[in-house]
């Protein structure tokens, strides 16, 4: 089951965890915040949301142009990041989700980490990893550094194709509940409606 309120992080970039929340927040009726944008020459993931999902976002608390790590980004502009200045909207449901792989450095000097951010939010946390080649190394150190972290692992979303093997393998190691999987959508625009139908089937089914 997924917590009403939950931070959302990846194994590392580029693992679809954006559309992952599009499509949560779809299914689960969740608001949506990102605090950290690190890249805004393109659509920012809080305007993917908005537009796939059709939920209620919150603007983020720091908006950085280069897309690289916040801590870089945020050098660039001389912006500090501190944890003072995030606070949680005051939604009921909602879903946080956090910039790049879980161990990306937020602020340097001092240093900053993902973790303490989520530790300050005071939130659960899901993972999102793929299913396929290469999962059981970066899912599982993911999950050691989370627990390492002292938070509160709530689960785990899988993107890609059905990996049998991956899916058993990383629960039982990684003593993690799957709490879904999802299809790589080549496509997104054209079939997140039918993705989130079948989330919301298997949800109901579990």
């Amino acid at each position: 089951m997924f917590p009403d309120r939950f931070y959302l992080t990846g194994t590392d970039t580029d693992v679809g965890k954006t559309i992952t929340a599009a499509l949560l927040c779809r299914a689960l009726e969740l608001e949506y915040w990102k605090p950290a944008q690190a890249g805004l020459s393109e659509e920012t993931d809080t305007e993917v949301v908005a537009r796939l999902a059709k939920v209620k976002t919150h603007p983020e608390t720091w908006r950085l142009k280069r897309p690289a790590s916040p801590h870089a980004a945020a050098q660039d502009e001389q912006i500090r990041i501190a944890l003072e200045d995030a606070s949680m909207p005051p939604a009921e449901r909602i879903l946080v989700e956090g910039a790049g792989g879980y161990q990306v450095p937020y602020a340097d000097e001092p240093l900053l980490w993902q973790g303490d951010l989520i530790r300050h939010l005071g939130l659960p946390v899901v993972l999102v990893g793929r299913t396929g080649l290469g999962t059981l190394n970066h899912t599982l150190l993911s999950l050691r550094a989370l627990r390492a972290d002292g938070l509160n692992v709530a689960g785990l979303v899988l993107v890609g194709d059905e990996h049998h093997e991956n899916q058993r393998d990383l629960q039982r190691m990684g003593e993690v509940s799957l709490l879904l999987r999802l299809p790589w959508m080549n496509n997104v625009d054209r079939d997140f409606d039918a993705c989130v139908a079948s989330i919301t089937h298997d949800l109901e089914r579990s």
